[in-house]
């Protein structure tokens, strides 16, 4: 029954509500040493960027393109956008983690936003999928949260950038990954997750997003399992996911935006993962998972007002030790 009252409010009204962090919340739980070992790590291994060219020049920031070798596939790269903002003071950073098909249109919109509000942004593309690859999922799931790890290695030697104020955005699989990331990573001081589920193989089984649903079909067809079994079976393979990470996320520092009629991630994927968070401060929008786009506007302002408020809070705790 908890926040009955303005859950039902907002499905009469059909307007967004902003729900504050549950009273009862305790803390984060401590991480077991294994879940820290299950991600790579070479945080000691000299970083060397492959690539940082500058191409576009903005009003308020410049548009660079940096490489970094993989930490995970001496094949691959680690590429991201850096929006450099003007001022010799070193500034906040938000990293920007994909959604699900690796376009970045959405990513690029808050990243410009948050530029011209004077912070530096990292827009991180990805080409690993790992609903993708169903037979080894969790390792396609570690590889991509240490390269982000990479990421931030490469923000801590910006002299530019402040090490002490770094928030983390993702919306749908990119705040699924952004909420693990956070779990396992200490140097993330803020999270906004938007339209984030958790337990991975019942939104799988539960989605209408056509190439998840098309491969589902096919795994029921070719194995000719029903789809509890299946369920079963996909629980088995996730053994990494953001409903098991959650709890060791400090819920003060997280907003959710969670969206009431999304069919792409289940509404009951995002009430689970919110609970298992410990019921951080919440905006609800009236709509589904793409319908969302009409309230961005709201969801960046939403977004910077949280970032800000963790971010100075942050400055206050130093500047008192």
């Amino acid at each position: 029954m908890r926040h009955a009252i303005p859950l039902t409010l907002l499905t009469l009204s059909g307007c967004v509500m902003h729900v504050p962090m549950a009273q009862h919340y305790r803390g984060p739980h401590p991480l077991p040493p294994g879940m820290v070992a299950a991600v790579p790590d070479d945080s000691a291994a000299p970083l060397v960027v492959q690539s940082d060219r500058e191409v576009k020049d903005r009003n308020r920031f410049n548009l660079r393109l940096v490489t970094l070798p993989s930490n995970v596939d001496a094949r691959a790269s680690i590429d991201f956008e850096y929006y450099d903002v003007d001022g010799s003071e070193r500034t906040p950073v938000v990293v920007l983690l994909p959604i699900f098909n690796g376009q970045l249109s959405i990513t690029r919109y808050f990243a410009r936003y948050f530029a011209n509000q004077g912070w530096a942004a990292i827009v991180v593309d990805r080409e690993r999928d790992p609903l993708t690859d169903l037979n080894q999922p969790n390792e396609s799931i570690h590889a991509n949260l240490a390269e982000y790890g990479r990421v931030l290695d490469w923000v801590e030697q910006q002299p530019e950038l402040d090490p002490g104020r770094i928030g983390v955005f993702g919306i749908s699989f990119g705040a699924m990954d952004a909420v693990m990331l956070t779990a396992l990573d200490g140097r993330v001081d803020a999270l906004v997750a938007a339209m984030a589920g958790g337990d991975l193989a019942y939104m799988m089984m539960n989605t209408n997003y056509r190439p998840v649903a098309r491969r589902v079909h096919g795994m029921l067809e070719d194995s000719g399992l029903s789809r509890e079994s299946l369920y079963i079976d996909l629980e088995k393979r996730f053994t990494t996911d953001p409903l098991v990470l959650a709890p060791y996320v400090d819920a003060q520092r997280v907003l959710m935006i969670m969206t009431r009629t999304d069919a792409i991630v289940p509404f009951e994927a995002q009430e689970k993962l919110r609970a298992s968070l410990g019921d951080p401060e919440t905006v609800y929008l009236p709509t589904g998972h793409r319908s969302s786009v009409v309230f961005f506007p709201k969801v960046r302002g939403a977004a910077f007002e949280f970032f800000s408020r963790q971010f100075e809070g942050e400055r206050i705790a130093i500047a008192g030790n």
